[in-house]
């Protein structure tokens, strides 16, 4: 019969019917225990939150898209149906927390809606599984949420994975396992902390106080947490970009999340924090990447004139300079803002006369960092500097365009790739 029906209706083409083939063939209804049958406690637990919170229709094959408002709902009478999608989230976290494959979290940007969560809920028999398994760890849903986040408290080993359960206590409305969270929080601040350890703490306690205030939980603790954070990691900063290049790869995406915390929380020292980049920007005995690095947040900020921009760019490239550094240099200056650097063409013309004074080991030395500066460039930034690189040669705009954008021939890419594995200690 498969082979008659896509023969005959789908001209041998079984795309054509596959969907109504596995819908006639298979289905979509999905079999249900008895409520009267059910043994364990949580799963009851389980199927009567279902009900509470009017879910029941979503236990079906067919995954469905849900957006939670968690505002008050003004619109309605009772207090349990004004905060029925805050209740909806703290299950569903809960759920997440416990790995039961009921709901998916589609954790991505919205605007600024702070208000606004977006799930994916599709049943399957792995979620009954795994429902009656999660029975190990209590006897109903909010049970066994607070023994797994206890469990991570006590098996963490950074406190980057700490604030995490911090977070997860936070979004599942359990106060209790929220205040053992930050008991263990602050036991962990005695210690020594990693600067991108300290980097990933503060960014998940500041998404916290961004975003939280809707929940109803006392958000209060983190502030003089993440203040602490802070102050250790300006203290440290200086000592941590006195490194080599791949630790200068982790140091500098601590460095960028740093400064993402502190531009959304006023009450950090953000004064304090830009002296501290200007120190780490100006020093000659610190990884060039980070000096170019903390460069750039400047003068994202406003920070930098475009005059004391032109004195450093004159002096990190400059013949007195090793290419190597000069180009590292460069190459953190290119992490933030592209377009506030390629506005400047005076950069472009210090940038051209320093490759220009290069003798051909210098300019392999040099290509190295350079390639990877401008590997995060897109095609139009490219344009733009190539744009540019023709506007001070003299030349046309779109000649230069093509041929710095065209693709490398084989031969070419091979001499570029192998510049990856360049033995510098051989010149």
């Amino acid at each position: 019969m498969q082979d008659a029906a896509i023969t005959c209706m789908a001209q041998g083409s079984h795309s054509e019917i596959v969907l109504a083939m596995a819908n006639t063939e298979v289905g979509k209804k999905i079999g249900k225990i008895p409520q009267d049958s059910i043994q364990t406690s949580i799963q009851s637990d389980f199927y009567g939150l279902l009900k509470e919170l009017k879910l029941e229709k979503y236990q079906t094959l067919t995954a469905t898209e849900l957006r939670l408002d968690l505002r008050e709902n003004i619109r309605v009478k009772s207090e349990k149906l004004a905060f029925l999608d805050l209740e909806r989230s703290y299950f569903f976290h809960r759920l997440r927390v416990l790995k039961i494959p009921f709901v998916n979290f589609l954790d991505k940007v919205q605007d600024n809606k702070t208000w606004a969560e977006d799930w994916v809920l599709q049943w399957t028999p792995e979620a009954e599984i795994e429902i009656v398994e999660a029975i190990l760890k209590g006897d109903t849903i909010e049970f066994a949420t607070a023994f797994e986040l206890n469990q991570r408290i006590e098996n963490s080993s950074s406190i980057s994975m700490i604030a995490e359960v911090v977070k997860d206590a936070f979004y599942c409305g359990l106060p209790k396992s929220l205040e053992q969270a930050f008991q263990a929080l602050q036991s962990c601040m005695a210690d020594d902390i990693p600067i991108n350890e300290i980097a990933r703490t503060s960014t998940t306690l500041s998404i916290m106080l961004r975003y939280g205030d809707i929940r109803k939980l006392d958000r209060d603790v983190l502030v003089p947490i993440l203040e602490q954070l802070f102050l250790r990691a300006c203290l440290i900063l200086p000592t941590e970009a006195f490194c080599d290049a791949n630790a200068a790869i982790e140091l500098a995406e601590a460095m960028i999340a740093l400064h993402n915390v502190v531009e959304n929380h006023d009450f950090l020292d953000r004064e304090r924090w830009y002296a501290l980049l200007t120190e780490v920007a100006k020093r000659d005995n610190l990884n060039t990447k980070i000096s170019g690095l903390a460069m750039a947040i400047l003068l994202e900020t406003g920070k930098i004139s475009n005059d004391e921009l032109g004195l450093e760019v004159e002096r990190r490239l400059s013949k007195a300079i090793p290419a190597d550094l000069g180009a590292s240099w460069f190459e953190g200056l290119s992490m933030k803002n592209h377009y506030t650097l390629i506005a400047r063409l005076g950069l472009w013309e210090k940038l051209q006369d320093y490759i220009s004074a290069l003798d051909e080991d210098e300019f392999k030395r040099a290509l190295v960092f350079l390639r990877r500066a401008f590997a995060d460039f897109s095609s139009n930034e490219k344009h733009d500097i190539a744009e540019n690189m023709a506007e001070i040669w003299g030349l046309n705009k779109i000649a230069v365009s093509d041929a710095m954008n065209k693709d490398l021939k084989e031969e070419e890419a091979e001499i570029i790739s192998s510049l990856d594995d360049f033995d510098f200690d051989d010149i």
